[in-house]
């Protein structure tokens, strides 16, 4: 799994109009050090950015208090709008979000920096695979890169983010594949994820091809078997990350055996599925489980297991579970 942390520039100063050398304000300065203690334990391997200074100087402190170089590399730049300043930016910016072929004479449309910003970050996943990497970035840019692998994000998105600055996007790849996506807003970091407004998506096996988590659908007894965390009062299926080095097969029997001690089972993968929030998209893979034998639930998480006709009225994520559920229950029938 190669993580890279997208770091969109501090507060610049925008009465100086030269993209290339824009610094960034006092305030920018000063808020460097929230991206420097947000990575601090993230283990980075390796520091890019985009040219610009303003992007170049936001991750600079990290980089030269972790020792680590910083490798310019052109295609993250910013967006050229035009030769000359625009005033009414966000006049323009809608008109590109509408149309992403739009652009002015001598500036650029979306597609044109999503395919240079995405065929650069290719690059940097090939090289640097399995690796934590950090890309110093712009907002514009950094939307169209998002927008790559998550189409819902467009203007409106965009604007909400506009005068976060610094901001943080995290990326999980499995080779080019866009494994799990989180927004993190460095001056509001303990917001919750708010799973009760989320959109759920279930698709045909290896459709997403990138997965962060497994679901397990077990029957045992002619019943559905769920499982209760020690901290909770209300259940689930099994299922949770997938470890680096594991396929979702073996995350699955896993997270099987130690979330219902299951010793004796076969398994089989069924479905993709997506969840997104307003701070995060994140893949995964369902499995059905046919358990023949009961061992002792692993010390771990889990209390305890109890068997169900369908799923439980007092459960875990109830916005996600219904609608995986309902899959499940055409998949068995096929």
């Amino acid at each position: 799994m190669t993580t890279v942390y997208f770091i969109r520039h501090a507060e610049s100063d925008i009465s100086v109009h030269d993209n290339r050398v824009r610094p960034l304000t006092e305030k920018g300065m000063n808020d460097r050090a929230l991206v420097t203690a947000f990575l601090q334990d993230k283990n980075i391997d390796v520091v890019l950015s985009s040219p610009y200074k303003r992007a170049v100087d936001t991750v600079a402190d990290f980089a030269e208090k972790n020792s680590l170089e910083i490798e310019l590399i052109e295609d993250f730049r910013e967006h050229k709008i035009s030769s000359v300043w625009i005033d009414d930016w966000k006049a323009h910016v809608i008109k590109l979000w509408d149309d992403f072929s739009y652009k002015l004479s001598d500036g650029e449309c979306l597609a044109e920096i999503q395919q240079r910003n995405i065929a650069a970050l290719n690059e940097v996943l090939k090289r640097y695979k399995d690796k934590n990497i950090v890309i110093g970035t712009h907002g514009m840019a950094l939307s169209t890169i998002i927008n790559y692998y998550d189409k819902t994000y467009g203007f409106d998105n965009l604007m909400s983010m506009v005068y976060i600055q610094p901001w943080v996007v995290r990326m999980n790849f499995n080779g080019n594949d866009c494994a799990g996506m989180e927004k993190i807003d460095l001056f509001n970091p303990i917001k919750q994820k708010d799973y009760n407004n989320c959109i759920v998506g279930v698709s045909a096996l290896g459709t997403l091809k990138a997965y962060r988590f497994v679901v397990i659908f077990a029957r045992y007894k002619d019943k559905w078997l769920y499982c209760r965390a020690k901290e909770r009062d209300c259940f689930e299926t099994p299922g949770g990350h997938i470890e680096q080095s594991e396929t979702t097969l073996e995350a699955a029997k896993r997270e099987l055996f130690e979330e219902t001690g299951a010793v004796k089972f076969d398994i089989e993968p069924a479905f993709d599925y997506s969840v997104r929030i307003a701070t995060e998209i994140s893949n995964g893979q369902v499995f059905f489980a046919q358990i023949h034998e009961l061992g002792k639930i692993p010390d771990y998480e889990m209390a305890e297991v109890k068997l169900f006709d369908t799923i439980p009225d007092k459960m875990r994520f109830p916005k996600i579970l219904p609608v995986l559920y309902d899959k499940m229950q055409h998949w068995v029938m096929l």
